[in-house]
């Protein structure tokens, strides 16, 4: 029996496709995947004045209690920046603002926090309490947790997923994919890889058992304010990166994978795939002239069409 579920959550489309013949049980462990998905978006949208995420912004200056699955993200965002060095950074959430990225996809009202300076600030401002799961935010700021909360959500369901017993699924968030066990086919999940100059057709397919992909790509959301400019952010140099179109990781849970895409798109071909090698993560990279860089365990495990 196959199942799939669909449903809007953090601005994108969510699918859950189950294999199973556990019909009584599907629907309820279905339901508690998605659960899982609101909860996170609650409390982790800068995009929501009141939640967690956003309250705790507005206390830099003071150690601040949180929920364990906040802290979680912040964390990981954390240690990602100090792997990066700096590549990535949650703090860049005021100068997402102001790039036109601040509207609420529910209610269309758009985030203008005034409480925040965009100069002089970043991840190394942010002090994690792991005794009292506190933070301490030295200077105003906004937090990003974009590229980081969707992989968590994934990571959460599947956990939720697995935990009831079903071993044969796949999610997908708007490109944030695990895919778990096999299809209907018995056989290794077949995940495409978008073409950027071309978003109708592929460039190419992974098979994937019990591992994430995630991509990022700078044709994604372009900003409405400034030209030229899209979601992808370079934190050291306040300008979205220009040397790749497209970057897909892969990796053994998804919240890694979703923010070491970001990550090396904004580190560049160089950088990004020795980071990636080091990491021993699988990673594609595509240039805007449609060149090819990738990791030795990608090249060797993906099917091009072309």
């Amino acid at each position: 029996m196959i199942d799939t579920r669909m449903f809007i959550c953090m601005d994108t489309t969510v699918t859950i496709k189950v294999v199973s013949d556990q019909e009584e049980q599907i629907d309820d462990v279905i339901k508690e995947a998605v659960r899982n998905f609101y909860q996170i978006e609650r409390i982790c949208s800068r995009f929501d004045q009141d939640s967690e995420l956003m309250h705790l912004c507005q206390r830099a200056g003071e150690m601040v209690s949180v929920s364990s699955i906040l802290y979680q993200a912040i964390k990981f965002a954390v240690e990602t920046a100090e792997e990066t060095g700096g590549a990535f950074d949650p703090t860049i959430g005021r100068m997402m603002e102001q790039r036109g990225f601040n509207s609420n996809y529910l209610s269309g009202e758009r985030m203008c926090s005034t409480f925040a300076e965009t100069s002089n600030v970043s991840y190394k401002d942010i002090s994690m309490i792991d005794e009292k799961m506190g933070i301490y935010l030295k200077k105003p700021m906004v937090i990003d947790l974009n590229a980081v909360v969707k992989g968590m959500a994934v990571d959460l369901a599947v956990k939720t997923m697995r935990d009831a017993g079903f071993n044969n699924f796949i999610i997908n968030a708007g490109g944030d994919i695990y895919a778990s066990g096999h299809n209907e086919q018995n056989e290794p999940w077949k995940i495409g890889i978008r073409n950027p100059s071309n978003r109708e057709t592929w460039i190419g397919f992974v098979r994937l058992s019990d591992q994430a992909i995630c991509t990022s790509g700078d044709y994604e959301r372009p900003s409405t304010i400034t030209p030229g400019e899209n979601h992808l952010l370079n934190p050291l140099r306040h300008k979205s990166p220009r040397e790749l179109s497209s970057c897909t990781v892969i990796s053994p849970f998804t919240m890694l994978a979703d923010a070491f895409s970001t990550a090396a798109s904004v580190m560049g071909t160089d950088k990004g795939i020795k980071k990636m090698e080091e990491m021993q993560l699988d990673c594609l990279m595509l240039t805007h002239s449609s060149e090819r860089y990738y990791t030795k365990n990608f090249k060797e495990n993906v099917s091009w069409t072309e």
